[in-house]
């Protein structure tokens, strides 16, 4: 089956052309939470788009919360990068500067940075198991403390911060109040932004927030030296700092978690605005629903201690089926980790093997498709593929685009017949070129969104010679294993068929089957033996 998938790769470049050519030229449409509204997708360099995201604080094992958010960003990405063709330079911010990680290294003794290695390269194999695509580069806050200082003296330098006697550095909303629309730069209402360790006393206004944390000079903790006095970033800098480094005074997309609207992503827009001179940092921001637990009230996180780590839940479910949750899910809309949500993915998935089981079942003449129109089959495979376009270019709707892969297995499933007994010679030399053609199309769509499910074994996997020995082996004992049931089902023999010279028959070719394998059958007075051919 493998050898035969081989042989419509160039049948499929020829197929999809016209369709994914006209993709190109194919209108996004995307949510914008900046003005809370659909947009069309332009970004600044048509065909190319600067991304960035929020990458994770490491300074524990990542959770299945951390999955759902870069999973489903990954989804999109893949969308725009195959279908609608866009190139792409995505940048992951790593913060691995954080009281959380400092006060995990004073506990167990070890430099903060020994911490955050460990948990950085935990999150990198975490997402390599997930199939999360890795971006083009990452960026960690410990190489970017002189850009850091140099970016917030800047913005002192503009009035649009200004430093304490502590050491600690702020920015100034009513300065910048007076300087810019501001009401156009929230992205909401939730409450004002504040970090613990603020001195509020210090601050102008209490909706300043902090760009530098001053720490005593004298003090055993982490501090870096400044124009203000020792101490570290505050959280939303590092960002701002991370990717104007790289792309500059212009985003087309930042991207994070839901729970990063605000303050993290709102105050990232007022610093870097500020710095930059301009009304517009980042044209369009993506934010993807967070993981709930089973009550759907309360989101998944370290704080709360009612997470699932990654490891954990690849131990039960697949990443496939991972993979499958999210995409049957809106990636705005949060979603809930229980059950009724989980099995739905399961049966995906178990759909789409088990059509693939049966499409093998087809081409050796095991299942009845007299009643599968060729035509109507092509006919439907190409109005789903332009359905799946336009859905994803909606907002990138994958739940619908599922729904179009589904509804395509369900219809030729229900052309099949499986009781063939009275129609052995008649199926044997019916078309499955079409049938293929579906196969070929649903795997397609698969792989784009990030899942690999091969004719045989179905999961991402690195085929060997000696797991293709394997399949060849039980291919034909199961072939051998059908000779003899077809034999002892008969109703009625002939005069010329003697039942235990057809069974020896079997035997003997079977045993022939498995030399051409490598595996040499010797009859013994007792039984057979085997050993490899050398």
């Amino acid at each position: 089956m493998i050898r035969f998938r081989s042989y419509l790769l160039s049948f499929r470049s020829l197929f999809y052309q016209r369709y994914y050519s006209s993709s190109q030229i194919h209108d996004v449409y995307i949510y914008n939470s900046t003005n809370k509204s659909m947009e069309k997708f332009e970004p600044k360099y048509p065909g190319t788009i600067f991304w960035y995201s929020c990458g994770p604080t490491v300074y524990d094992s990542s959770h299945i919360g951390h999955a759902s958010t870069y999973v489903t960003s990954d989804i999109i990405h893949r969308i725009l990068k195959h279908v609608f063709n866009y190139n792409i330079v995505l940048m992951m911010g790593i913060t691995d500067i954080d009281d959380k990680i400092i006060h995990r290294s004073q506990k167990e003794n070890v430099h903060y940075l020994e911490i955050s290695k460990k948990y950085e390269q935990e999150f990198i194999d975490d997402m390599l198991k997930l199939n999360v695509q890795p971006p083009t580069l990452y960026a960690r806050v410990s190489d970017h403390i002189p850009l850091i200082i140099n970016f917030i003296q800047k913005l002192i330098d503009k009035r649009f911060a200004y430093a304490c006697p502590s050491g600690s550095v702020y920015f100034d909303m009513n300065y910048y109040g007076e300087k810019n629309e501001y009401k156009h730069h929230r992205m909401n209402e939730q409450g004002l932004s504040s970090l613990e360790g603020d001195i509020l006393n210090e601050k102008r206004n209490i909706r300043d927030f902090a760009l530098w944390k001053g720490r005593d000079k004298t003090s055993n903790e982490l501090k870096f030296q400044s124009p203000w006095g020792y101490g570290r970033p505050g959280w939303h800098i590092e960002c701002s700092v991370m990717a104007s480094r790289t792309f500059g005074s212009h985003l087309d997309i930042h991207s994070g978690g839901l729970d990063l609207v605000f303050p993290h992503h709102a105050n990232e827009i007022l610093q870097s605005t500020a710095y930059h001179g301009n009304k517009t940092w980042v044209k369009y921001w993506l934010h993807t629903g967070l993981l709930n637990t089973k009550s759907m009230d309360e989101k998944m996180s370290k704080s709360l201690n009612n997470t699932i780590l990654i490891r954990d839940m690849l131990k039960t479910y697949t990443s496939t089926q991972f993979r499958l949750f999210c995409l049957m899910h809106d990636y705005r809309s949060p979603r809930s980790f229980e059950s009724a949500a989980i099995q739905q993915a399961l049966f995906v998935d178990k759909l789409f093997k088990a059509f693939f089981d049966t499409v093998q079942a087809c081409q050796k003449g095991l299942v009845d498709i007299s009643s599968l129109s060729e035509a109507e089959t092509i006919t439907r495979i190409r109005n789903a593929h332009e359905e799946i376009i336009d859905v994803l270019a909606n907002n990138f709707d994958t739940p619908s685009a599922m729904s179009r892969l589904q509804e395509l297995v369900h219809w030729i499933n229900s052309h099949m017949n499986y009781d063939i007994r009275d129609n052995e010679n008649i199926i044997n030399n019916i078309p499955t070129c079409a049938l293929f053609l579906a196969v070929d199309f649903i795997q397609s769509w698969l792989e784009i969104f990030g899942i690999d499910m091969s004719l045989s074994g179905h999961e991402n996997q690195n085929v060997s010679s000696d797991r293709i020995l394997l399949e060849n082996v039980i291919e034909k004992s199961v072939q051998f294993r059908t000779n003899i049931r077809d034999i002892c089902r008969r109703r009625s023999l002939t005069d010329e068929e003697n039942p235990k010279k057809l069974l020896l028959e079997q035997c003997d070719d079977y045993r022939s089957q498995m030399k051409y394998l490598g595996v040499e059958i010797k009859d013994r007075h007792q039984g057979s033996t085997w050993s490899f051919k050398k």
